[in-house]
């Protein structure tokens, strides 16, 4: 029997939207319980470690958004069953993680000026060695994905760190930045096209998931 479902997060695109993306893609029902920020001192004492993402599995939480993406990719027939095939999915989950994780230190910049100028060159730094190298995966692959032919958990946690990096939610990043990276635009469009994929962005909640449709 499969289990029932409730996700919590906020009212837009982030750290819960793999999981979503997984869950409707295997035609998996569940619960997607957004709240605005206001809400969020209230439910935040509800939660394990007072973080969102949190998956309610049968009445019990799991927290961590990594724990939680393992845990939906298993449930939708995401994670390969040979070990080497499921050691590359972990191995390029760590190298998409990057790619958010260089603008970190930016957020602690109070000057605005300062933390775009940071950021302009982490564009054109490290994240330009990390998108140039996750192309090379991709075109070296064999098929339309990270791993070949078949879609993965490293694949909608690429889809989406792609689509929050030119969403606009993080000043100093051009929203044409994929202009420069034709295979990748090419990459988030073909998974953004997916029918049920398209479904989910119909009537987005945020302007930030436009970015979440073909480029």
């Amino acid at each position: 029997m499969a289990p029932t479902l409730k996700l919590y997060y906020f009212d837009m695109p982030g750290r819960a939207e793999p999981t979503k993306l997984m869950l409707n893609y295997a035609g998996i029902p569940f619960e997607n319980f957004t709240f605005p920020r206001d809400q969020w001192p209230e439910l935040k004492q509800k939660m394990p470690y007072g973080q969102v993402p949190v998956l309610e599995v049968d009445g019990k939480m799991l927290a961590q958004s990594a724990a939680i993406e393992r845990y939906a990719a298993k449930l939708a027939g995401l994670t390969p069953e040979d070990s080497w095939s499921a050691a590359k999915v972990d191995e390029y989950l760590e190298l998409v993680k990057e790619t958010w994780d260089i603008f970190m230190p930016s957020f602690s910049i109070k000057d605005a000026d300062e933390k775009v100028k940071a950021r302009q060159a982490i564009v054109e730094g490290p994240l330009k060695v990390k998108l140039l190298k996750l192309t090379e995966i991709l075109s070296t692959s064999g098929g339309s994905y990270l791993t070949g032919d078949k879609i993965t958990q490293a694949d909608f946690s690429l889809f989406t760190n792609v689509s929050l990096l030119v969403c606009g939610f993080i000043d100093g990043i051009p929203k044409d930045l994929l202009d420069s990276y034709p295979e990748m635009k090419a990459y988030h469009n073909r998974i953004a096209s997916l029918p049920v994929i398209a479904k989910m962005y119909e009537n987005p909640t945020s302007d930030y998931a436009l970015a979440f449709r073909p480029l």
